[in-house]
């Protein structure tokens, strides 16, 4: 007699499980975190008003809030540790779209998928065994293709054609009397671009340990089904000798007792 589901006991999909969440926190990170790619600044010599300039923060969805502090002869150019709107009118071009929607895809349908593969030990076995290949073979290739896809912002107009490095570039040089550039015009790694080959890595693995662990048995809506039978057999069993015992009670009751006569 087959033993049914064992409930949540995470034999399959927890190896995988663990992977997908990993990725899907990585992912995100890249997609909303303002810390995916910068601009560094540059020294420029004579520029002796800059009393301080950092590199400038952005990903796809948001920048580092970035702020101007002119205090007389002095000029600062602060970041704050919040994410807020990109400033500036930013021109998103093809690229830059292309990423946003690879960042959302990704997110919500790695979300889903390990969803999915987190229940597999919770529900029916029978229901999610034909599922388990074609998930493998997104963790493996589809979301790791997608993710790869978001490194288009270095080739967008986040890094080729930055309007918020431009208009501070353009406020520096102004006041410093100069043609030189204060910022670099091209994105440097930072700490979203990590994340997101963190993600890749771990969405590849997340496939590959679907493979491994085979996922739930594919005949076990007849391991149910026999369970189902059997007890209908039983239960058919138990009413046949009910009633049988119920019939011989009547006739023993309806037998006459016997009559002795002197």
């Amino acid at each position: 007699m087959a033993q049914g589901n064992c409930g949540c006991c995470c034999k399959n999909s927890c190896p995988t499980t663990g992977f997908a969440i990993c990725a899907v926190i990585a992912s995100a990170i890249f997609a909303f975190f303002c810390k995916s790619v910068k601009i560094e600044a540059i020294s420029v010599e004579g520029a002796d008003f800059l009393l301080g300039n950092n590199d400038l923060q952005f990903g796809p969805w948001t920048q580092l809030r970035t702020k101007v502090i002119d205090v007389g002869p002095g000029l600062t150019i602060q970041t704050q540790d919040s994410c807020v709107e990109w400033d500036n009118n930013p021109d998103i071009d093809s690229k830059w779209t292309a990423v946003r929607a690879f960042t959302i895809i990704t997110v919500v349908l790695g979300a889903l998928l390990t969803l999915i593969v987190s229940m597999a030990d919770c529900i029916r076995p029978s229901h999610i065994a034909p599922l388990w290949r074609p998930i493998s073979g997104c963790f493996l290739i589809v979301l790791p293709l997608f993710q790869g896809l978001t490194f288009l912002i270095f080739r967008s107009n986040v890094c080729e054609d930055n309007s918020v490095a431009q208009a501070l570039n353009k406020l520096l040089q102004l006041r410093a009397d100069t043609d030189e550039d204060f910022y670099e015009d091209e994105c440097s790694w930072d700490e979203g671009s990590s994340a997101n080959v963190a993600a890749i890595v771990a969405w590849f693995f997340a496939g590959i340990s679907m493979l491994l662990f085979n996922g739930p048995p594919q005949d076990d809506e007849d391991d149910y089904s026999s369970d189902e039978e059997e007890a209908e057999d039983n239960a058919e069993d138990t009413v046949e000798k009910r009633a049988n015992e119920t019939e011989e009670k009547d006739g023993i009751e309806g037998e006459e007792e016997p009559v002795i006569t002197a």
